[in-house]
C-alpha cells in the first residue's frame, strides 16, 4: 500500500505521470498501473486525463494529498525511531513569516536548544501563506505566521499582539510596500485606503529591504514596532488595530516532544 501512496504523491505534485515514473525511477505503465489499482481500490478516479501530458487531480485527490503525506511522514518517522532506539533524535522543522523570524524566534533559540537536547531544529523563514503550504504538506512542524490563514487541517492559536507603527520620513512621497502576499501588505493597502492616499509605490520583497530604505531616509511604511531602530522616525497608529500573530500546529496529535516545543513557545509569547 505504501509504494501506491507514493506513487499517488508523485503524481500528484508532478501532474505528469513521466516526470513522476523519473522521480520514482520507475516505467511510465508502472505508474500508471499503480494509480489505476489505487482509484480501483478507493472506488474513485482521482486524475483527469486532459492530454497526453497534463493530467488534473480530481477533489477525490485534494482531499488525499494531505492525509497521504502525513501517513507517509510518520510511517517513516516511525520506522526510523524504532531502527535508532535510544539513540533517536526527532527533528523539529519550525517554519515562520519574516517578523516572527526575525525578532521573535532568535531569542528564544537559545532557551530551545537547552530545553530540547534530544531535537535537532531546523528554522526556515518565508511568509505566511507559503508557512501554511509547508504544514499542509508536512514539510514544517510548527508555524508562526503574522497574516489571518485558514486551513481546515491545522490548529491556530493566537500568540500575541504585534503593535504597528508608521515609520519613515513623513514628508516623503514615497510608500515602500511589500508583495502582494506578505501579511504586512494588507494593512498598508488598507491604510492607504481609509485615508485616500495615492503615493508612489516602492515594491520590496523582504522586510529587512524595508526597514534599510527606512533607516536611509527613503520613504514611508507601515511595519512592525518590533522592526524599529533608534535612528528610524516613526509615530503609533491609533486608528488602526494590532496585528495578530498565530501559532501553526497540526491537529493530527505529533510525538510528545513536539507537542512540548510548541507549548513551550505559546508559553514565551503569548500575552
Amino acid at each position: 500500500m505504501f509504494s501506491l501512496i507514493k506513487t499517488f504523491i508523485a503524481v500528484y505534485e508532478t501532474k505528469n505521470f513521466t516526470h513522476a515514473a523519473e522521480s520514482l525511477y520507475l516505467a511510465q505503465p508502472t505508474v500508471s498501473s499503480q494509480i489505476k489499482k489505487l482509484e480501483s481500490l478507493l472506488g474513485v478516479e482521482l486524475f483527469l486525463r486532459k492530454s497526453k501530458h497534463e493530467i488534473i487531480p480530481t477533489p477525490e485527490a485534494d482531499f488525499l494529498y494531505p492525509r497521504y503525506l502525513s501517513i507517509l511522514k510518520e510511517w517513516q518517522e516511525s520506522s526510523e525511531r524504532v531502527s535508532q532506539k535510544e539513540n533517536f533524535r526527532e527533528h523539529c522543522h519550525i517554519a515562520a513569516s519574516n517578523t516572527c523570524a526575525i525578532h521573535l524566534l532568535p531569542e528564544s533559540i537559545p532557551d530551545l536548544i537547552e530545553r530540547f537536547p534530544r531535537v535537532d531544529f531546523q528554522f526556515s523563514m518565508m511568509n505566511s501563506e507559503e508557512v501554511v503550504h509547508q504544514l499542509e504538506q508536512n514539510k514544517a512542524d510548527i508555524g508562526l505566521i503574522e497574516k489571518h490563514q485558514q486551513t481546515p487541517i491545522l490548529h491556530r492559536e493566537l500568540l500575541m499582539k504585534d503593535q504597528l507603527v508608521l515609520a519613515g520620513d513623513p514628508d516623503s512621497e514615497f510608500w515602500i510596500q511589500r508583495e502582494q502576499t506578505s501579511g504586512l501588505r494588507v494593512f498598508n493597502d488598507a491604510y492607504l485606503k481609509a485615508h485616500n492616499l495615492t503615493p508612489k509605490i516602492i515594491e520590496v520583497n523582504n522586510n529587512e529591504m524595508v526597514v534599510s530604505m527606512l533607516r536611509q531616509g527613503i520613504g514611508k511604511s507601515i511595519i512592525s514596532c518590533l522592526a524599529i531602530t533608534e535612528d528610524i522616525p516613526w509615530r503609533p497608529l491609533d486608528d488602526l488595530e494590532n496585528r495578530s500573530l498565530y501559532l501553526l500546529t497540526h491537529r493530527k496529535e505529533r510525538s510528545q516532544q513536539l507537542q512540548d516545543v510548541a507549548a513551550f513557545l505559546k508559553e514565551r509569547f503569548q500575552q
